[in-house]
């Protein structure tokens, strides 16, 4: 991997408020979180971490494949699920996405609109990996994310929990980026966190509605991410409801997180006046958080589409047939602007 760039680094707002039931239950505790600012401050804050030198020249070595397979869904390690309210209707069940060349332009899934709109295929998309990291206990855990494209190339989306563990947590370590990740195979590399960035919301207050995270990634011997892999568009202040294809690596049973599954469905506003969430029907279980909510997906072209949503929480850790999304409004596309230069 080619030398570790070293970009500034400072804040920018976000947003407030609470939730239950869900993909990350996060500990109760009154300490304060490491580098969270302190109690008071804006909940509408960024926060970021810059990865300590040295940290990713030594992740080659440290996730070993055998390390990598024995990582698990952050939301399920020691975690006692909370009851959640009923699904207002019948799940999406994940499918599998027809798989795309390794080289050139990747080849059209084929597909069909189903009743409702729900297609039956959609490409698997190298834009789309698999996230591996350490949490503050000291465990390897799994999520997902994908490649957005910014100004330097270099940027994904996750969840907030897949980069911090929330209400007196602490940042985590160790975090890895593989795209299109294949059972245990990585055909385009990996990329390594340089600049962790998290939303006072979630690191202070556990509200899923601001459980995004965004990682700034080191090149590598191929580059930087966005150049290398290709790179979504995000969209924000959209209305809530919108087709979309939500992607990710589920890893809780029935899953095993070796291939990406997908929901497509119509989004909507979540009733809930605690957080401000979108959801939609759908059983993707742990492992699948950070992954994309995808507007405008076009399966002729493996990067299209807008990232208008991630992967957050769902209705119940055991049996899940609603996933939920923070609604991305003026924070997010800050956010965006401000991280997408470094």
């Amino acid at each position: 991997m080619s030398g570790i760039r070293h970009r500034r680094r400072h804040s920018i707002a976000a947003g407030l408020a609470a939730a239950i039931a869900l993909f990350l239950i996060p500990t109760a505790a009154t300490a304060q979180a490491a580098g969270a600012p302190r109690k008071g401050a804006d909940p509408a804050a960024a926060v970021e971490h810059a990865v300590p030198a040295g940290e990713s020249a030594r992740l080659a070595e440290y996730w070993t494949p055998e390390r990598m397979a024995r990582a698990v869904p952050f939301d399920l390690a020691d975690r006692t699920p909370r009851g959640g309210q009923a699904a207002p209707q019948a799940p999406a069940a994940p499918r599998k996405p027809t798989g795309p060349a390794a080289t050139g332009s990747d080849p059209v899934a084929g597909h069909a609109p189903a009743p409702g709109g729900i297609r039956i295929s959609v490409t698997a998309t190298r834009v789309v990996g698999k996230v591996f990291f350490t949490g503050s206990d000291g465990k390897d855990y799994v999520c997902s994310g994908s490649a957005v494209n910014s100004t330097n190339k270099n940027m994904v989306f996750t969840a907030g929990h897949c980069v911090h563990g929330g209400p007196g947590q602490s940042w985590n370590s160790n975090w890895q980026f593989v795209p299109y990740y294949d059972h245990g195979n990585r055909p385009y590399g990996t990329w390594w966190a340089e600049t962790l960035v998290a939303f006072n919301g979630w690191t202070q207050s556990g509200n899923f509605g601001y459980d995004l995270g965004i990682v700034i990634t080191s090149p590598n011997s191929s580059g930087e991410l966005v150049n290398a892999v290709g790179g979504m568009g995000i969209q924000w202040n959209y209305p809530k409801d919108r087709y979309v294809t939500s992607m990710g690596y589920p890893q809780a049973p029935p899953f095993d997180g070796q291939w990406q599954y997908f929901c497509a469905a119509t989004s909507s506003q979540r009733s809930w006046w605690t957080t401000d969430q979108i959801k939609i029907p759908c059983n993707m279980t742990g492992g699948s958080s950070g992954g994309p909510w995808i507007f405008g997906k076009d399966d002729n072209v493996y990067y299209s589409g807008w990232v208008n949503g991630v992967n957050s929480n769902v209705d119940s850790a055991t049996a899940p047939t609603e996933m939920r999304s923070p609604y991305f409004a003026t924070w997010v596309g800050d956010a965006f602007n401000t991280y997408s230069n470094y």
